[in-house]
C-alpha cells in the first residue's frame, strides 16, 4: 500500500470517528419530538430548533451512509431509523412531495416550496432502504413515488418550486442537476440502473455538455434554456467552485457506476477546471465564488443570503474539493491529483475545532476563523461527513 495513502486513510477514519460524529451523535437526535436538531453554536448549544426538511433528509442520509460505507454500527442505523420515522410521519406532503420547514414539534410552517427538499429526502430514503435491504414496504412505496414525481418535475420546464433558486423563464440552474445526480446515484442500487437511467443521462448531459463550457473551462451556474452562455449578466457569469468540485466527483462516480470511461474522463477535466478557478494559490483552500470573465464577482442566491465574500473559505466547498481530488487520484492514478489533495488536506485542518469538535462554518481568506458555528439553517453534518466518507472509501478501494 502507498504509505501516503495509508496515512490519509488512517487520518480520515479517526477524523470521522473521533472528531466529527461524536459532536452530532451527542446532540442531534430529538428524542422528545422526533427527527434531528441541526443548528448549534461552536460549543454545541442549540441555536434553532426548527426542522428544515432538506436537513432532515441529509442527516438521515449521513447516518445510513456511515452504516453502509464506514461501520455497521447499531447506533447509526437506529439514528437513521429515527429520522426516517419523523420524515414519513410528519414531513411528507403526499403525492411524492416534501414540505420545506416544520416546527420542532412537526407542524408545517412552509410547504412544498423547494425541490431541494425532495432531492435530499429521496437521497436519504434511498440510502436508508439500502441499509435495511429494502425491508420496509411503506418506505419503498414512498421512495418510488417520490422518485417518479421528482423525475416528472425535472423534465418539466414550467416547474417553479425550486427554492433556494429562483425560477427564471430564460435560465436553468446547475445546482439542480448536480443535486439531482447525487440523488439518482443513491437511488441506483435500490431502484435499479434501468429505472434511474433516463434521469441519470439527463443530469450527466446537462452538467457535462450544457453547464460545462470548454471555451471558458468552467461550469457555469446558469445557462439559457437553449444551453447557451449568457455573459451579459452577473448571474450568467457566476461561477461556484464548490459546485464545480461536487459535479466533478458526481460525474466521476456516475461514470464508474455505469462503467463508462468517457464520463469518468470528463470528470477529470471538470476537476482540473475546478482546481484552477477555485484554489487560492496564495493562502490555500477553495474560494467561495468567481466571475467567468475575471471581474469582481457579484453574489447570488445562497451567497447573497449569507453575505458571503468571494474570497472567504466556506466549509462545504473545501470539503467537496477533498473528495473530488481523492476520487480523481483513485480513478486515474495521476500524481497531480494526489498533490492537489495533499494541499487541500493541509488547508482543511484549519477548519477543525480541536476543542469542541467538528468544522467551523467559515474562514477568512487567510484561514482565520470568521464564523465558528457548527450547525446553521445551511450547515449540518451532510457535506463534511459525506466528503470524508468518500475520501476514505475511494482511497481504500484503490489500494485493494
Amino acid at each position: 500500500m502507498n504509505r501516503k495513502v495509508e496515512e490519509y486513510i488512517r487520518y480520515y477514519t479517526n477524523h470521522i470517528s473521533n472528531d466529527i460524529m461524536p459532536f452530532w451523535d451527542a446532540r442531534c437526535i430529538d428524542r422528545e419530538y422526533g427527527g434531528y436538531l441541526t443548528c448549534f453554536d461552536r460549543m454545541g448549544r442549540l441555536t434553532d430548533d426548527k426542522k428544515y426538511i432538506w436537513f432532515q433528509g441529509r442527516q438521515l442520509y449521513i447516518y445510513a451512509l456511515l452504516y453502509n460505507e464506514f461501520e455497521r454500527k447499531k447506533q447509526w442505523l437506529e439514528n437513521a431509523e429515527h429520522g426516517y420515522k419523523f420524515l414519513t410521519e410528519k414531513a411528507y406532503a403526499g403525492n411524492g412531495r416534501w414540505n420545506y420547514l416544520l416546527s420542532r414539534e412537526g407542524t408545517v410552517i412552509e410547504g412544498t416550496i423547494s425541490i431541494f427538499s425532495d432531492y435530499h429526502v429521496i437521497h436519504g430514503l434511498a440510502e436508508y432502504m439500502r441499509a435495511i435491504d429494502k425491508n420496509d414496504q411503506k418506505g419503498m412505496e414512498i421512495l418510488e413515488e417520490g422518485y417518479r414525481v421528482l423525475e416528472m418535475n425535472m423534465f418539466n420546464p414550467e416547474f417553479k418550486e425550486i427554492y433556494e433558486n429562483t425560477w427564471d423563464p430564460e435560465l436553468i440552474w446547475h445546482d439542480m442537476y448536480l443535486t439531482c445526480l447525487a440523488t439518482v446515484e443513491a437511488c441506483r442500487p435500490v431502484l435499479g440502473a434501468e429505472r434511474v437511467e433516463p434521469l441519470f443521462k439527463e443530469c450527466i448531459d446537462k452538467i457535462t455538455n450544457w453547464f460545462a463550457n470548454d471555451e471558458h473551462k468552467v461550469i457555469f451556474e446558469a445557462v439559457t434554456r437553449e444551453g447557451k452562455v449568457d455573459l451579459s449578466s452577473a448571474k450568467g457569469r457566476f461561477i461556484n467552485p464548490g459546485h464545480m468540485h461536487e459535479s466533478a466527483w458526481f460525474v466521476m462516480l456516475g461514470g464508474n457506476m455505469a462503467k463508462e470511461q468517457g464520463i469518468i474522463k470528463r470528470g477529470f477535466e471538470l476537476a482540473d477546471w475546478a482546481n484552477k478557478i477555485g484554489e487560492d494559490g496564495e493562502h490555500g483552500g477553495i474560494i467561495s465564488y468567481a466571475d467567468a470573465l475575471g471581474n469582481t464577482p457579484t453574489p447570488i442566491d445562497w451567497f447573497a443570503e449569507t453575505n458571503s465574500l468571494w474570497n472567504e473559505k466556506v466549509w462545504w466547498p473545501n470539503a467537496e474539493a477533498l473528495v473530488c481530488y481523492a476520487m480523481a487520484y483513485a480513478y486515474s492514478k495521476e500524481q497531480k491529483y494526489l498533490d492537489m489533495f495533499s494541499r487541500q488536506h493541509e488547508f482543511c485542518k484549519r477548519f477543525f475545532d480541536r476543542e469542541y469538535g467538528e468544522w467551523y462554518e467559515r474562514l477568512e481568506q487567510d484561514g482565520q476563523i470568521k464564523n465558528d458555528a457548527k450547525g446553521t439553517p445551511w450547515k449540518c453534518a451532510f457535506h463534511l461527513v459525506r466528503a470524508l466518507t468518500y475520501v476514505r472509501k475511494v482511497l481504500i478501494e484503490m489500494e485493494e
